[in-house]
């Protein structure tokens, strides 16, 4: 449905793309956080007055020494020599004095120690003196200083909070959203589909960076596992809710998937089985990923609205990371390196990475695509409001000229009353030349004067009268079959909204019609018991499009800001009175009816 534009107003694809920016800006600007300005400089060792291999040191045993040259450091804060090792006994010198001396003893001690170095430490020599065990590694050395320790804890801190902090707040915008529907009379309950999946995201990197466990370990992987399990599944789950056409063939590829996941990787630390393929069992979302892309495409082309924005979103974003892994590719970067360690896990049968990162991304479109979705359907609800209002005013104008040309006709008669009375009194008194003048006279307006009554009614006649005139100018062949008392427990303009949309659908219907076609229609009006029967048929030469969600047909005119409408006007008049719209369209024919329930007294 388009949106009705206004000056000024800003495009809805524009207003997306704005949002977007902002988003992925402001990502940007917190995932600066979690990238240090300086870090440690880790230092390359001699052992033993040589350079060894990873595996020649992981199997020497023996006395050993490691010596290294201190670079140059620049900084305002003191420099500090780190040494990560879990052996002990070791002693540290700097150009022959020491430094201090690590005790095999000390569990404290063992692990990260720092020693501090004097400033003008460049150029002089770092020796480690130890005995090493066959199977120990070896220890590491860096530089670093207090200023750098803090902004690595800083970073550690934000590197462990951001990704809580990003769900946490997609799930808040998400409830927000619901909520904001309800103030519009919305209730989007599958867009809490989207706040639980975010949610369960937030708590399972909330409960990753507590130091120490709230449940026993079995229980708190299993927690871990599920947590996959909801984010792999109920994004699909929620585009499956939105669909029409596609509901049934996209329901077992959605929801099998999930449950097999959600058994075996799930359990798989509380039952010991399901650890040897817990590993692989994702590789039943792929199935999922193809299946989705097909029913998109299937919905898309049956002009679905959700689908609409998702599909091209989803080929808008194909599109940007394949443009930013070649310009990563073409800088130097590490993005397109990524994707193809992405790639390896899948060829490697590990799914987890790949649709973490798929699972991911569809949440945060899923989303942004509810979010367009809602502003385009509070967009178009007020666009139907403001065209219902113009609707309405319209129909009172055409309701007001209708009554005035019933009174008009009205007086007609009482004047041609008069007429006949004249013309007897002529008749009477034999002044036969002044009779044939007068009849001449009154000939002369006798075809201004309409004579038929469809119902007592005024209201209902006065739609008959006029609309019926003009299906006979259009040449249709007209049949009625009405009956209607005087006076109808309905406001008139809810009567002639009905039927003025009945019959004029019939008239556009018909106006189809091609060359030598028969054009009819048939109105029926009629009383029974506690109901008031409307309906209209009429020939059909085009297809119907219904969407079975409303319950109504799409107009196929081309300007549908100020079309569409009239059959949601009758819908709503049905349904306030107990009943519903019913349209049905078998081969060449299209009925409109309704039977409202007359209110008691």
């Amino acid at each position: 449905m388009m949106l009705l534009k206004r000056k000024g107003a800003m495009p809805g694809w524009l207003a997306g793309a704005a949002f977007l920016v902002c988003a992925v800006v402001l990502t940007a600007i917190l995932a600066t956080e979690t990238v240090p300005r300086k870090t440690e400089l880790w230092l390359e060792s001699c052992v033993n007055g040589s350079v060894m291999t990873i595996d020649e040191s992981w199997a020497y045993e023996g006395p050993l020494t490691l010596t290294v040259v201190l670079p140059e450091w620049e900084s305002r804060w003191r420099p500090m020599l780190a040494v990560n090792t879990n052996i002990g006994g070791a002693e540290v010198f700097l150009d022959g004095e020491r430094l201090g001396r690590l005790e095999a003893g000390d569990q404290e001690m063992l692990g990260r120690i720092f020693f501090m170095l004097p400033g003008d430490c460049a150029g002089k020599t770092v020796t480690l003196e130890m005995t090493k065990a066959a199977g120990e590694p070896l220890p590491v050395l860096c530089l670093t200083d207090g200023g750098v320790i803090d902004e690595n804890t800083s970073v550690i801190a934000a590197k462990n909070a951001l990704p809580a902090a990003a769900f946490g707040m997609v799930a808040l915008l998400a409830i927000g959203l619901f909520f904001y529907g309800l103030t519009e009379s919305n209730r989007a309950w599958r867009v809490l589909l989207l706040g639980f999946t975010a949610l369960s995201q937030m708590l399972y990197f909330h409960a990753q960076n507590r130091n120490g466990y709230m449940i026993p370990p079995a229980l708190y992987g299993m927690s871990l596992r599920l947590s996959g399990a909801v984010l792999y599944a109920l994004p699909p789950i929620f585009l499956l809710l939105h669909m029409k056409k596609c509901r049934k063939l996209f329901l077992p590829f959605a929801v099998l998937p999930a449950l097999v996941y959600f058994v075996v990787a799930g359990f798989q630390t509380v039952v010991p089985a399901f650890s040897m393929i817990g590993s692989r069992v994702g590789e039943v979302f792929y199935v999922t990923v193809a299946a989705l892309v097909v029913c998109a495409i299937l919905e898309y082309r049956d002009e679905n609205q959700m689908f609409c924005l998702f599909l091209p979103g989803l080929a808008l974003s194909a599109a940007g990371v394949g443009a930013a892994c070649l310009l990563s590719w073409l800088c130097g970067g590490g993005l397109h390196s990524y994707m193809w360690f992405l790639m390896d896990q899948i060829l490697a049968h590990l799914p987890d990475f790949p649709l973490y990162w798929w699972s991911t991304f569809l949440l945060l479109l899923c989303f942004l695509v509810s979010v367009l979705y809602q502003l385009r359907s509070m967009a178009a609800q007020k666009a139907q409001v403001q065209a219902l209002s113009a609707r309405e005013s319209i129909a009172q104008e055409q309701l007001a000229v209708v009554r005035e040309s019933e009174e008009s006709l009205r007086r007609m008669r009482h004047e041609a009353v008069n007429h006949y009375t004249v013309l007897q009194k002529l008749c009477q008194d034999g002044a036969w030349d002044r009779l044939g003048n007068y009849l001449e006279d009154l000939l002369a307006d006798v075809e201004a004067i309409p004579a038929i009554a469809y119902v007592a009614h005024p209201a209902v006649n006065a739609v008959l009268t006029v609309m019926l005139a003009r299906a006979k100018k259009q040449g249709i062949r007209v049949e009625h079959e009405v009956s209607a008392r005087q006076k109808l427990p309905f406001p008139d303009m809810e009567l002639c909204s009905i039927l003025m949309n009945f019959l004029q659908n019939a008239l556009d219907a018909n106006a189809l019609a091609p060359e030598g076609a028969e054009k009819w229609l048939r109105v029926s009006i009629h009383v029974r018991k506690a109901h008031l029967y409307i309906g209209v048929e009429n020939s059909r030469f085009a297809p119907v499009k219904y969407d079975e969600e409303t319950g109504l047909c799409r107009t196929t005119k081309e300007n549908r800001t100020v079309h569409g409408y009239g059959l949601r006007a009758v819908q709503a008049v049905a349904r306030k009175y107990q009943s519903e719209l019913l349209l049905e369209f078998p081969d060449g024919l299209f009925c409109a009816s309704t039977a409202l329930q007359m209110p008691e007294k």
